[in-house]
């Protein structure tokens, strides 16, 4: 059986269909491999994170995929009232000390992953950077009766905010053993949780979105990703928002005090 005209790179003469078949089925193999490839590497560019930078975890998060979500720019996907017993009574308040204005440009592109979550454009600069840590060093000696300044339970060798150990653990903290900041090295960006009020405007003013496993098993709706800071203005917005995460956090035990 000869090929169609319309394949005029084949030598359709002696190109039978098996041999067609294989050959499409070789390329699309190769393909998949190629493409697998590439995505691997980029996986491992992205540094410590919660997972292993290798094969392990890279196959560890293709496999979270298959519960993950993609609505992750959509403020507020869930029922309210279904979940609000779970966040505690200050849920539905907001802890911004000024109103939250729409951020100007595009949104950063992030990447694919499930896990790590990051953005690869727009990235903080290296001392913006120090200086976000800087504040979160002062935040949590400023509120040390509250807070508490220690390694990642979730990202690996990060410092991060953790509600202080003395302190009761509020139930929505409970699957991320009481982390509430972490900054991450290669970007910028930060992740946090907010009161459900504050995560719904952050992600609605284009200030951030929710990790794809927001909402099930492993972290709770209000876990939500902040955009690295591009400037001074935005800086600012920053600190209003660590500090909002914050307040909400320790809002049944003490009140933060702002820097």
């Amino acid at each position: 059986m000869s090929f169609p005209k319309f394949y005029p790179h084949i030598a359709t003469s002696d190109l039978t269909l098996a041999q067609f078949l294989a050959s499409a089925a070789a390329l699309a193999v190769a393909t998949v491999f190629l493409v697998a490839y590439i995505d691997y590497h980029h996986y491992c560019s992205l540094g410590d994170h919660g997972l292993p930078g290798n094969f392990q975890g890279w196959k560890k998060q293709l496999q979270m995929s298959r519960f993950a979500r993609k609505d992750t720019r959509i403020p507020a996907p869930y029922n309210l009232e279904s979940i609000l017993k779970d966040y505690g009574p200050y849920a539905t308040r907001s802890f911004f000390n000024i109103p939250l204005q729409d951020r100007i440009g595009n949104r950063p592109r992030i990447s694919g992953f499930v896990a790590p979550q990051r953005q690869i454009c727009d990235q903080a600069s290296t001392e913006m950077k120090m200086r976000m840590n800087s504040h979160l060093d002062s935040l949590a000696s400023t509120n040390g009766r509250l807070l508490q300044r220690e390694l990642s339970r979730l990202e690996g060798p990060v410092p991060a905010v953790q509600l202080h150990p003395s302190l009761p653990m509020p139930a929505f903290l409970e699957r991320i053993r009481g982390e509430i900041i972490h900054i991450h090295p290669p970007d910028g960006s930060t992740h946090l949780v907010l009161s459900l009020e504050d995560s719904k405007t952050s992600i609605k003013r284009g200030w951030g979105e929710r990790h794809r496993l927001s909402g099930g098993r492993m972290l709770p709706w209000n876990y939500t990703l902040v955009y690295a800071p591009r400037d001074e203005k935005e800086f600012e917005v920053w600190k209003g928002i660590v500090e909002a995460a914050a307040s909400f956090c320790c809002a049944q035990a003490g009140k933060i005090e702002g820097i």
